[in-house]
C-alpha cells in the first residue's frame, strides 16, 4: 500500500493555476510572502471567529481586531495605519450587516477530513458553518474582495463545492447553501448547493499528478504572488 497523500483545496488551487508554484510552495518547502491584504484579512478573519465563538458585541469586536491585528507585509508604517483604520471600518459595517441579518452560527474554522480511498484523504477547514430552519446547513467562506467593493465578483465553485461535500460527511447532515460572504460591502453570493457526483473522481485524478509529480502547465506568472522570488518563472511547459 502507498503512503497517505493528503490534499487540500490550497494545494488543489495552487496546481490548478500552475504546476510549478504547487512544487515551489508544497514540495520545495517555500511559502508566499504577505502583503498588506493577506495581512488584513487575516487579522479579520481571526476577529471575525472571536466574534462567533465568544458572541462579541461591537466594543469586543473591535478590541479583538486590535488584539488580533497583524502588522507584516506592510510598505510603510502609514500604508500600515491606512489598512487598520480600514479593517476597522469593515468590522463596523460587518457588526452591522449581522445584526440587520442574523443567522445562527453552527461553527467556525469547522475542519473536516475526509477519506477518498485508502491512498488519498481530503482535508480542509470551513471559515463557518450556519444552521438553517429545516436543521439543513449552509457553509461560508469569508473573502474580504477589498479591490472588488463595487461588485460580486464571480468566481469559481470549486472550493465551495469541496467545503459542502467535508460538512456533510463530518455531520451527515444535508447542506443547502454554498456562499461567499464578502467582507468589503457587506455581501453574500449565495448559491444552492447540489452534489457533483464526478468532484470525488476529479479530486483523485489530480491527487494521483501531484503524487506522481506531473509538472507541465505554467501559470501567469506576471500576476503570481511569488513571481519575484520562484525559480521556476523561467520555466517552460514540461521543462523540468
Amino acid at each position: 500500500m502507498k503512503e497517505l497523500f493528503e490534499i487540500n483545496y490550497s494545494k488543489i488551487n495552487a496546481y490548478n493555476f500552475c504546476h510549478y508554484l504547487y512544487k515551489f510552495i508544497y514540495l520545495d518547502g517555500n511559502y508566499v510572502k504577505h502583503n498588506w491584504k493577506t495581512s488584513l484579512g487575516i487579522s479579520i478573519h481571526k476577529c471575525l471567529v472571536d466574534y462567533a465563538n465568544k458572541k462579541l458585541e461591537l466594543k469586543g469586536l473591535l478590541e479583538s481586531f486590535e488584539e488580533n491585528w497583524n502588522n507584516s507585509g506592510f510598505d510603510t508604517p502609514q500604508q500600515m495605519m491606512e489598512c487598520y483604520e480600514i479593517g476597522v471600518e469593515l468590522i463596523k459595517k460587518f457588526y452591522e450587516f449581522e445584526k440587520k441579518n442574523p443567522s445562527n452560527i453552527f461553527s467556525v474554522d469547522d475542519f473536516f477530513e475526509v477519506f477518498l480511498d485508502d491512498e488519498i484523504v481530503l482535508k480542509g477547514t470551513v471559515d463557518r458553518v450556519d444552521i438553517l430552519d429545516d436543521d439543513s446547513l449552509e457553509v461560508i467562506d469569508y473573502k474580504l474582495a477589498i479591490e472588488e467593493k463595487n461588485c460580486i465578483p464571480h468566481r469559481n465553485e470549486l472550493q465551495l463545492m469541496i467545503y459542502a461535500f467535508g460538512i456533510s460527511k463530518k455531520y451527515l447532515k444535508k447542506v443547502s447553501y454554498i456562499t461567499y460572504y464578502y467582507i468589503t460591502g457587506p455581501k453574500k453570493q449565495r448559491m444552492e448547493y447540489n452534489e457533483d457526483f464526478s468532484l470525488i473522481d476529479n479530486l483523485k485524478d489530480m491527487a494521483i499528478k501531484m503524487r506522481n509529480m506531473e509538472f507541465y502547465k505554467r501559470g501567469k506568472c506576471e500576476i503570481c504572488l511569488a513571481k519575484e522570488f520562484c525559480r521556476y518563472r523561467e520555466v517552460k511547459n514540461g521543462d523540468i
